[in-house]
């Protein structure tokens, strides 16, 4: 087993992890507060999950031009039925406690809907958010991904990997490579022209979206198909500096007050990360080692956590109430803490009852599916 071919990287699961709670951090902070301001960049760890996702996915995708469009295919199907059920399980969750909170507000002579709620819309736009919400088309339409805010990322990636399947067949990673400067050149125009909507919910939506997946999916690919040949850049100096860069991100906006950066930071977000990953794939954990274990259990939920817990943020600030009123720093910090930890200590358990009672028995019946279809890859 190589490290191009199907490895394990253990400590960059226990990273997805890191990042899932990071964006979890910066919904708890940005729903409640402004006062956490450094949290508020946490939104940059998506860009992290994009880079990721395409060192990972590397070894999966179609390597030649034989049979380049049944390979896709079944690289297609696999992803379906990698990340479909949850996240289909979440939007049903964030649904029925949209519910629940208009309810609440109702019973409080609030009748204004709750942020996501398809109270009050007409029927046939209510069908049209929730296929394009189901369809995790939710870049295309911003009513879609208001239900579950974190799933814009899911759908800009599946529109990459559709996109990016037969193009990792291309020699030299010229196909790659020619998607990751269309993903600049996205990234550009929607942060240009879509300046009024970034500016209220953050670059989530159409070009800006499907920008940052195409560029950060495409440089994982990259990194992890000549990984070989760049392992020699990796050492203990530029992990330093892959470490100095990181935190940066989190602070060059609203810690150094450079504004004119702001959202600006997504152009070197994924390169960045990339050096990162790039550094931390050169540590070996052995497995079945307590670290190990550990490391395993935070990449195995990271997913869980991410798609479950926007909608349980809502549900707790609408149901359950905020501090108001000038507070000292140290209420925050608790409600922050409190919140946080609960949260994803119920987001786990929600992803362990989804993954018994609906993900496993769904991707038992997918791996039969792809399986058949990769049997005639060979045949």
């Amino acid at each position: 087993m190589t490290q191009t071919s199907q490895h394990r990287f253990l400590l960059l699961d226990g990273m997805r992890g890191v990042a899932a709670l990071g964006v979890l951090a910066f919904h708890v902070t940005v729903s409640a507060s402004q006062d956490f301001q450094q949290l508020a960049s946490f939104y940059l760890f998506v860009d992290f999950f994009f880079v990721l996702s395409g060192f990972v996915l590397w070894p999966s995708m179609p390597h030649t031009g034989k049979q380049l469009g049944r390979a896709s295919a079944v690289f297609i199907t696999k992803r379906i039925f990698r990340f479909w059920p949850l996240a289909v399980t979440s939007l049903l969750l964030a649904l029925f406690l949209l519910d629940w909170e208009r309810n609440v507000l109702v019973a409080q002579d609030n009748f204004n809907p709750p942020y996501g709620s398809l109270a009050g819309l007409p029927q046939d736009e209510r069908v049209h958010i929730l296929v394009f919400a189901f369809l995790l088309l939710q870049v295309f339409l911003a009513a879609a991904i208001a239900i579950n805010v974190p799933l814009w990322s899911l759908s800009a990636e599946w529109i990459a990997n559709v996109i990016y399947a037969p193009l990792t067949a291309v020699k030299w990673g010229l196909g790659i490579i020619a998607a990751i400067v269309v993903g600049y050149v996205m990234l550009w125009i929607g942060l240009t022209f879509d300046a009024q909507f970034i500016e209220y919910s953050g670059p989530i939506r159409g070009f800006e979206a499907l920008g940052r997946a195409f560029l950060g999916f495409g440089l994982g690919l990259l990194l992890r198909k000549y990984l070989t040949q760049l392992s020699r850049l990796r050492n203990w100096w530029l992990l330093t500096v892959s470490i100095a860069l990181v935190v940066s991100l989190f602070f060059i906006e609203d810690a150094w007050h450079w504004n004119s950066y702001r959202y600006a930071i997504t152009y070197f977000a994924a390169p960045i990360f990339a050096l990162l990953i790039l550094q931390l794939s050169k540590f070996e954990v052995t497995p079945g080692t307590r670290k190990a274990k550990v490391l395993s259990f935070m990449g195995a939920y990271s997913f869980g956590v991410y798609v479950f817990h926007q909608p349980l943020i809502q549900w707790s600030n609408v149901v359950l109430g905020t501090p108001h009123g000038v507070y000292p720093p140290g209420k925050w910090v608790e409600f922050f803490l409190v919140q946080s930890v609960s949260i994803t200590i119920v987001s786990i358990l929600i992803t362990l009852c989804a993954r018994v009672l609906i993900e496993r028995p769904i991707q038992k019946w997918g791996r039969r599916v792809t399986n058949r279809m990769a049997s005639r890859l060979t045949s």
